[in-house]
């Protein structure tokens, strides 16, 4: 296990972007493997670029305040709660926004709680499937921001 950061991983990151946006959301995910696996120091940084991306097109929150999580039904679409999530998207929701209100305690205790026993079989499958719920979301965000600037006529087309 690596002791820093891998530089790489910041590309690794862009890299699985690039394929989760062209269609191959698997493929880019089997690229942050090896960062989840490398240590729990790589695997929150991961975390902390996942999150920065899920954030992409988000306005920060005025000083004070904090990020407010919409959750939904998506059967009734009412109004939902984060615990009604599965834990890995409650996990990636929470961590999300604990990122954008910049409380790096609160982050690093929801990434420490879902690591807890990750030297197990299960604590890793559960560190992985948080882990890719921020891709997930991080997916999301770059998806919308694109549609956004692809629907904008006002959008600089370089």
């Amino acid at each position: 296990m690596a002791s820093e950061p891998l530089e790489t991983a910041p590309l690794i990151v862009q890299e699985a972007m690039r394929r989760a946006l062209a269609g191959d959301p698997v493929g880019g995910g089997m690229l942050l493997v090896p960062l989840i696996e490398d240590s729990r120091r790589e695997c929150y940084a991961l975390c902390g670029m996942l999150a920065t991306t899920a954030l992409i097109g988000i306005e920060p929150p005025p000083e004070n305040h904090g990020v407010v999580l919409v959750v939904e039904d998506t059967a009734t679409g009412m109004p939902g709660h984060p615990e009604d999530l599965p834990p890995d998207a409650q996990f990636a929701a929470q961590f999300v926004t604990a990122w954008a209100d910049k409380d790096q305690d609160a982050a690093l205790a929801l990434f420490e709680a879902l690591a807890v026993d990750a030297d197990t079989e299960a604590g890793t499958c559960r560190v992985v499937d948080g882990v890719l719920s921020l891709y997930g979301m991080a997916i999301a965000s770059v998806r919308a921001l694109v549609e956004e600037r692809r629907d904008n006529p006002n959008h600089r087309k370089d």
